[in-house]
């Protein structure tokens, strides 16, 4: 099981490179962290963009340009479209996020003609590692980039596509915790009502190889003195492994929220279509951007 952030690229450097497209390459970051990367014998790497820039960028950052293809394209979307088609063609294993809004990224990879999709629902699982009482591991927070507000058909999408990245960790029977501001099903907080939905879901075997619980408060489920002073019984609570929030904005913002108060570089990845998908936010580190291509090895991992 990998249990830190750490290990996570310590798995990375055990496993056969691959391949990652780069939509739009000229950002530092991202540039940091790819040729990482490719120093490390993860993955070669296509940069797409601006070649002049990105040649420009390449050599005032000091970094070698073997393991580096460039393919030229100027604008967002033409640079979103044509890592995508790189992806979509075989000749890529998953798409990073460069220069490039999010959204627009994110269009492409939906294109229903020349895009990503599989028929599932595509969505994002931040990574972080929990360091309270007990040994360090990883939770999940999703959905904190693709959806806004998820209706319960797209939730258990969710939940299967985060259960998948945890499996892929080595968490053979993942523990689901379904968020709300409050543990009881209420009348006018949808998301409690989804909660206790999706949890009845759990019950009668929906979900493949995992437990889920909810709703639940955010210190029941991640803390088991909370679940010990609050008397509650549950095999989820203070055991989370995964947190479904009941909309992206309550994801994003505790996701950010742990990145920058406890100082740590979360990796994060869009599953749920034909590859996986790197979205770091701009501001986020080239350790986080790091992370994040460990993450998209391991869902791209065919051994």
């Amino acid at each position: 099981m990998i249990r830190s952030l750490a290990e996570l690229r310590a798995h990375a450097s055990s496993r056969s490179a691959r391949t990652i497209a780069v939509a739009a390459a000229e950002a530092d970051p991202t540039l940091r962290a790819v040729a990482e990367a490719v120093r490390l014998r993860w993955a070669d790497a296509v940069l797409v963009g601006d070649e002049t820039e990105i040649r420009r960028r390449v050599e005032s950052l000091g970094l070698s340009t073997a393991g580096l293809r460039i393919v030229h394209r100027t604008g967002e979307r033409e640079a979103a479209e044509a890592a995508v088609s790189l992806v979509r063609g075989g000749e890529a294993d998953m798409l990073l996020k460069g220069a490039v809004p999010t959204a627009v990224l994110i269009r492409a990879v939906l294109d229903r003609e020349a895009g990503l999709r599989t028929g599932g629902l595509l969505s994002d699982v931040f990574v972080i590692e929990y360091s309270g009482p007990g040994p360090t591991r990883l939770v999940g927070i999703t959905d904190g980039g693709v959806n806004p507000a998820p209706d319960l058909r797209q939730k258990a999408e969710i939940i299967r596509n985060a259960v998948r990245v945890f499996h892929r960790m080595g968490v053979e029977r993942p523990l689901v915790a379904v968020l709300s501001g409050t543990e009881k099903p209420t009348p006018g907080i949808q998301g409690s009502l989804d909660a206790a939905k999706l949890a009845a879901m759990g019950e009668a075997g929906e979900f493949r190889d995992c437990v889920v619980d909810g709703p639940l408060a955010l210190d029941l489920a991640v803390s088991a003195e909370a679940a010990d002073l609050k008397e509650y019984a549950s095999p989820v609570a203070g055991r989370a492994d995964i947190l479904v929030f009941p909309t992206l904005e309550a994801a994003n913002i505790t996701a950010k929220a742990v990145q920058y108060w406890t100082h740590q570089d979360p990796g994060h990845v869009v599953v749920g279509g034909a590859a996986p998908v790197l979205i770091p936010s701009r501001a986020e580190s080239a350790r986080a951007r790091l992370n994040a291509i460990a993450l998209g090895l391991l869902l791209s991992d065919k051994d």
